[in-house]
């Protein structure tokens, strides 16, 4: 079995359970939807994806007789509630529950600093809940009127601020019950538990590989988990840290218990100091994203912030018709944020909030500026074509922190973004004035030849790429008082054009 990246867990008191959609619905303290229509469960006994010598155990500390525990993200809200917090965004989505509204009605709320916030996608009188982020999709489960049956896994798409209409999960869905989505960044997996399909009896937590086509989400190849993760009983709300962690009443049929994956020789943090609620201090940050040459607002340009020092993926979003964006963002945290677009290229900025504007909202007074035109500043020594100096340079010529490697893998990254709507990609070879125009023509060729050949390794192909030289014919003006070096640096440079498919 995979690891994947550890946060801690939380246990999740009685009420909680009794705020699912499930036909145990007694709990006054959050009334309950009715149940969904009858559904005929097929037995079966899985393949299963952990065989021996992996096992299910209780976690010891998280196994309450009083109560009953699910796990959970670090940072998850123990009240009226369930939730999971992305810990990168410092995000919680949670289910709340409103004792003035109409008996089963919940809905999908964002925790913002000390306010809950009820998103808009949210029906009255309609049970929706478990939400997570992937990326600019927020996904969660609904029992609403147009669902196949029971409660369904829907999905909407966070535009600068605003969401689009709710989708069902295409692939997802059965006549019974989907619940408690999680997600695996580093393999594309969801996980979800459901009372449909082939079943060992009750929820059953089964996977897919989690597909993006434009605005389309959809799983592919649903398989359940089969045992031990699975049981007779019901087996909920999957969580995978540094294994697999799962709520099940298997000892009793009434108790929940959080279950984790193992097998001998595993060692754990202690499951106390695991548990320890908490949530990232962030701020809401909102922006906008041009295009260089108009000055005109981008619509529909990808947004996505980094860690600075890891490169994790924080948060991305897309711009709205006006070129506006906004993200989450923790404080005391250097993060860099990039937009991007298809027919355009990129622009990044590095962003820190400072502690005391935890919880604020920030407008930057830049914008992210996309150019047509790309400019590559590789940084060769005067004669070199094919060993850059380790850092890029910027339009300045003054070095960066950027290595020459990472400036490709970002413009790989971006030329893969314009898919099949890219008839070509142009590059242009430019040289400073040292030596004679044959030569810098030959210069200026060898090393566009040795950027097609960086970009062919990340899987750029060939046939799209047109290399071509301009030596030194096309040298920059020299700013007044440059010194001689510096402008030698900004004359040495790749252009680059996307030629797009009309």
């Amino acid at each position: 079995m995979m690891f994947y990246r550890s946060y801690a867990l939380v246990a999740m008191a009685a009420f909680v359970y009794a705020c699912m959609p499930t036909v145990q619905r007694t709990a006054a303290v959050c009334p309950p939807p009715p149940p969904p229509p009858p559904c005929a469960q097929s037995a079966a006994q899985p393949t299963p994806l952990y065989p021996a010598p992996w096992r299910i155990e209780a976690v010891p500390t998280l196994s309450n007789t009083a109560l009953q525990e699910f796990p959970a993200l670090k940072g998850a809200r123990v009240g009226a509630a369930f939730g999971l917090v992305n810990d990168a965004r410092g995000l919680v989505l949670i289910t709340v529950t409103n004792a003035a509204t109409v008996q089963g009605d919940a809905d999908v709320a964002e925790v913002r600093g000390a306010d809950t916030v009820v998103l808009p996608f949210s029906l009255p009188v309609v049970w929706d809940g478990h939400a997570i982020r992937v990326d600019d999709a927020i996904i969660y489960a609904s029992e609403r009127d147009s669902s196949i049956g029971g409660t369904d896994l829907w999905y909407v798409l966070e535009r600068g601020g605003t969401y689009t209409a709710p989708r069902p999960l295409e692939g997802a869905n059965t006549p019974c019950d989907e619940l408690s989505p999680f997600y695996t960044a580093n393999d594309g997996m969801l996980y979800w538990s459901t009372t449909g399909g082939a079943s060992m009896g009750g929820y059953d937590v089964v996977r897919a590989r989690l597909t993006r086509s434009g605005t389309t989400l959809r799983v592919a190849d649903v398989v359940n988990v089969g045992p031990p993760v699975n049981s007779p009983f019901d087996d909920l709300f999957p969580v995978i840290t540094k294994t697999l962690y799962v709520a099940s009443n298997r000892r009793n049929g009434t108790d929940f218990d959080v279950y984790r994956l193992v097998r001998d020789g595993m060692r754990f943090e202690d499951d106390s100091t695991e548990a320890t609620p908490t949530v990232t201090d962030s701020a809401t940050v909102q922006g906008t994203v041009i295009n260089q040459e108009t000055q005109q607002p981008v619509a529909d340009a990808e947004v996505t912030a980094r860690a600075k020092a890891s490169k994790t993926v924080i948060g991305s979003t897309r711009t709205d018709s006006s070129g506006a964006w906004r993200l989450r963002l923790p404080v005391a945290t250097t993060v860099e944020v990039d937009a991007q677009r298809e027919d355009l290229f990129f622009d990044s900025k590095t962003i820190t909030v400072p502690t005391q504007q935890a919880n604020t909202t920030i407008v930057l007074s830049e914008p992210l500026s996309l150019p047509i035109t790309y400019f590559l500043r590789v940084n060769f020594p005067t004669a070199i074509f094919d060993a850059p100096y380790p850092m890029t340079l910027d339009s300045n010529g003054i070095e960066t922190e950027k290595a020459w490697q990472q400036a490709l893998d970002e413009l790989a990254a971006n030329v893969r973004q314009s898919g099949t709507k890219l008839k070509r990609l142009v590059l242009i070879g430019h040289t400073d004035d040292v030596g004679t125009d044959a030569s810098n023509m030959t210069l200026g060729r060898q090393r566009v030849e040795f950027v097609m050949a960086r970009l062919r390794e990340r899987g750029l192909e060939g046939a799209t790429m047109e290399g071509r030289s301009a030596g030194e014919s096309l040298l920059p003006k020299r700013r007044q008082g440059e010194s001689i070096d510096l402008w030698r640096k900004r004359c040495r440079r790749v252009e680059l054009v996307k030629v797009l498919e009309r």
